[in-house]
């Protein structure tokens, strides 16, 4: 009988430890706070917004201001002239040429778009290297044999003609230049040509500058050399009537 009544009664309830598990499963797991991230990455977007409009809004500033950042730019370029290594009379009328273009400049009603065209003409004209590639010459005169000076005039004239031609940047003509030089932080250009040069980088120049040469499908002859303020003149007025590049 007591066997009877054992297979026949409910199951005994569970408890303790049991209970509690179970319990918990169905619960419903609490929901996590979403932390700092969401403000962050708003905060990261509205700086960026607000830097870019500040990228626009200066950037329009200097675009209306074309003309006088050009002026300043000129005004300092004198200076540097004044010190490069130009014949006298090159020198003269490169300066004069210059000051008459910030007078011109300083007008009411200079359009700003001539402005910024002559400006990209003249940061490609390399004028103070011009005359320092008169004291590379004088260097190959003075110091190199019949054969080996002929060859090396030859070539620093066909980088003046690449010059003259608009083919050869200022970029170009200070690569060429770079064995000879030397850093300056109290010259304007922050550099100058090392004292006393030496021949093999003088030889270094003059292969640098048949690269040019070659590069611009030059003949392989000597060129006469043109002055430096008269290809000055062609650019600030073809900057006129052309506008920039």
């Amino acid at each position: 009988m007591s066997s009877t009544n054992d297979e026949n009664s409910p199951a005994s309830a569970p408890s303790g430890a049991g209970a509690e598990s179970s319990s918990r499963s169905t619960s419903t797991p609490e929901q996590q706070e979403p932390g700092c991230m969401p403000i962050a990455i708003a905060c990261t977007l509205l700086m960026g917004i607000v830097s870019f409009v500040f990228c626009g809004v200066t950037t329009w500033v200097l675009f209306q201001k074309r003309t006088e950042v050009a002026v300043r730019t000129l005004v300092g370029y004198v200076d540097v002239i004044e010190q490069s290594l130009l014949p006298p009379d090159e020198k003269k009328s490169v300066i004069e040429q210059l000051e008459t273009t910030i007078k011109e400049m300083r007008a009411e009603d200079y359009p700003q778009e001539r402005a910024s065209a002559v400006m990209q003409r003249l940061v490609r004209l390399p004028i103070p290297q011009y005359g320092e590639l008169d004291v590379i010459d004088a260097f190959i005169q003075d110091n190199f044999d019949d054969a080996e000076r002929d060859d090396g005039l030859k070539q620093i004239s066909r980088l003046r003609r690449a010059i003259e031609r608009g083919k050869a940047t200022v970029i170009d003509v200070n690569d060429v230049l770079l064995p000879t030089t030397q850093v300056d932080t109290t010259h304007p250009l922050g550099r100058v040509l090392k004292q006393p040069l030496a021949a093999d980088e003088i030889r270094d120049v003059v292969e640098r500058a048949k690269l040019v040469g070659d590069r611009d499908d030059l003949a392989d002859q000597f060129f006469e050399r043109k002055p430096i303020d008269e290809i000055l003149k062609r650019e600030l007025t073809a900057a006129v009537d052309q506008g920039g590049f």
